[in-house]
């Protein structure tokens, strides 16, 4: 049965109302898509969607805060190496003072105006290490030197003499007596502590110093003089043990140097031994290394650690040009140039593992930059609007409003026309 004609409910006029208001609300939706340029606006556009372009927008943030971070830590090491330079060319000014001061053309008078200069650049580089910060962080003083790794005791023959015996060349059972120093090595296991002192001194720990070995003619025999200097005290001692040819010299710092065979025509020739003590590794609680937080997600960290770079760490603090003995004047000086070689070494392994950790840095940042792309393209997937397909749905929704609301208006006007009947 058909609907017959009715005022109490213009029936029309409710189902236009009705599709009229659902593409009002389209309209809505579409027009604020367009304008904030977004896909999803509220929750209720697509609840999973942002939840997850939330995410993925919240690691893109984390990433580009990281390249920032990247940045800030590079910058820091990149002052930590030019203070380190510094330090560097000052190390080797010294070095070139004590090969000057080494030379006996100089007086006593001469060395001590060399070591007035030396005495000044040491205070600088405390100075240096002391003073270097970024951005209020000190860097070059050991607060943040973290772990560092132990470093053992070491021996290493700076000059050795070639021997006019044997052509320089001769060796018996793997043992080269062309060299007035043969072999050398630890005499003991106490060679890798550092306690009890300096043997010779009165104890059996292995110290900074130099071992002087030097041909002399003593007027019955032919021998070695065997001579330390301790490099921390200053203190020098001359071996009352005299050292025939094959001998073995073992007087100071639990070192044993087995001497090749020398004669008259080797007299007045040397060798240096350079002894380095042993130093513990280090974990530094109260001194932890510099974290660095460079990518977004919890523990995304490199640490890096910068030791202390003043004269004590560094083992240079007593250097004293103008030290000498009786049978060696210069004895202080050629001990400076080992002790400098030394934090030469340490100093440059320094700046080559902070250099590695600048490297690291850029490519961490580099890593960081691709990563924060990526994420974004996805995130601009699922969030941001195709503009294209919503303009063309605006298009469609402003028409449908249209004749939506003319169609209204010609329902409402059809529920007049059962005033005909009362004519």
């Amino acid at each position: 049965m058909g609907q017959g004609l009715s005022i109490a409910n213009n029936l029309l006029a409710n189902n236009v109302s009705l599709n009229l208001n659902k593409n009002q609300e389209a309209l809505k939706n579409t027009v604020t898509q367009l304008s904030s340029g977004l896909r999803i606006n509220t929750a209720a556009d697509d609840p999973s969607g942002l939840a997850i372009a939330t995410n993925l927008q919240t690691q893109v943030d984390g990433f580009n805060q990281a390249v920032q971070n990247v940045q800030n830590a590079n910058n820091a090491a990149q002052v930590a190496e030019g203070a380190l330079q510094t330090t560097t060319d000052i190390l080797q000014r010294i070095r070139s003072l004590a090969v000057e001061a080494a030379s006996d053309v100089n007086s006593n008078s001469d060395r001590q105006n060399l070591q007035v200069e030396v005495s000044q650049l040491l205070l600088e580089v405390n100075r240096i290490s002391q003073n270097t910060n970024f951005n209020g962080q000190a860097l070059l003083d050991g607060s943040h030197a973290g772990f560092q790794a132990q470093q053992a005791a070491s021996i290493t023959i700076t000059a050795n003499t070639a021997l006019s015996t044997n052509g320089n060349i001769a060796s018996t059972n793997g043992i080269n007596y062309g060299f007035l120093a043969a072999t050398v090595a630890a005499s003991s296991a106490n060679f890798q502590t550092t306690v009890g002192g300096t043997a010779g001194f009165g104890g059996t720990g292995t110290t900074d110093g130099s071992i002087e070995l030097q041909v002399i003619n003593t007027g019955v025999s032919i021998a070695v003089q065997e001579t330390f200097v301790d490099s921390a005290t200053g203190k020098v001692c001359v071996s009352s043990t005299l050292y025939g040819a094959q001998g073995a010299a073992n007087a100071f710092d639990n070192v044993s140097v087995t001497l090749g065979t020398f004669t008259t025509a080797d007299v007045g020739t040397t060798s240096y031994i350079k002894v380095s003590q042993n130093v513990a590794a280090l974990t530094n609680p109260s001194n932890p290394a510099f974290n660095f937080q460079s990518a977004a997600d919890e523990g995304d960290v490199i640490q890096v650690g910068i030791e202390a770079t003043n004269t004590s760490t560094l083992r240079i603090s007593n250097i004293n040009l103008a030290l000498s003995a009786s049978n060696n004047p210069s004895i202080g000086a050629e001990d400076a140039i080992g002790q400098i070689d030394n934090a030469l070494d340490r100093l440059l392994n320094q700046r080559a593992q902070l250099g590695s950790v600048i490297v690291r840095l850029n490519e961490d940042a580099s890593n960081d930059n691709v990563a924060a792309v990526n994420l974004q393209a996805s995130e601009s997937s699922i969030r941001d609007l195709n503009v294209g397909q919503a303009t063309t749905e605006f298009t469609k929704l402003q028409i449908l409003v249209q004749v939506g609301t003319s169609v209204l208006a010609q329902s409402n006007a059809n529920a007049q026309s059962v005033l005909g009947l009362f004519r």
